[in-house]
């Protein structure tokens, strides 16, 4: 279910705003050719319709696009221990863990009811949170998967 290469995985990032978080995790995703540069507008977007965040301190930054604008499928975590808050209005709704759901249409629902159920459990999102290493943080994942 929640299979995270390490390469997916960043540790110990800080970003100032929620729009700061997702254009900052866009342009990596970007680097690496996961996504294409209007792929980060969408997720701009879908923030601003309607906040990301799930809460548990948790946010899903995820994008309403076009699938053509998705290179490469996958689940990326970025882990915030300052907190980043995803609110949209005065309610403050702060995540320290952000998983980006970059999935074509036809995949994308599935893989965000998964890492909502998983991030239900505030104590494995808090593992999450703590974590010092990416290990750590695939370990966590796995053993989740086994109950």
């Amino acid at each position: 279910m929640l299979e995270i290469p390490s390469e997916h995985i960043w540790l110990n990032q800080q970003f100032g705003s929620w729009k700061e978080a997702i254009q900052q995790i866009g342009e990596q995703l970007l680097e690496k050719g996961v996504i294409q540069k209007e792929y980060i507008d969408a997720m701009v977007a879908r923030q601003e319709a309607a906040s990301v965040y799930i809460g548990n301190f948790v946010a899903l930054p995820h994008g309403k696009a076009k699938d053509e604008q998705i290179v490469e499928e996958g689940i990326f975590l970025f882990q915030v221990p300052d907190g980043v808050d995803f609110g949209i209005d005065e309610e403050k709704k702060i995540a320290t863990i952000l998983f980006a759901v970059i999935m074509r249409e036809n995949q994308q629902l599935t893989s965000l009811q998964e890492l909502a159920f998983f991030c239900s459990d505030v104590d494995q999102v808090m593992a999450l949170s703590d974590a010092q290493t990416v290990e750590e943080i695939q370990q966590i994942l796995k053993q989740a998967e086994e109950f």
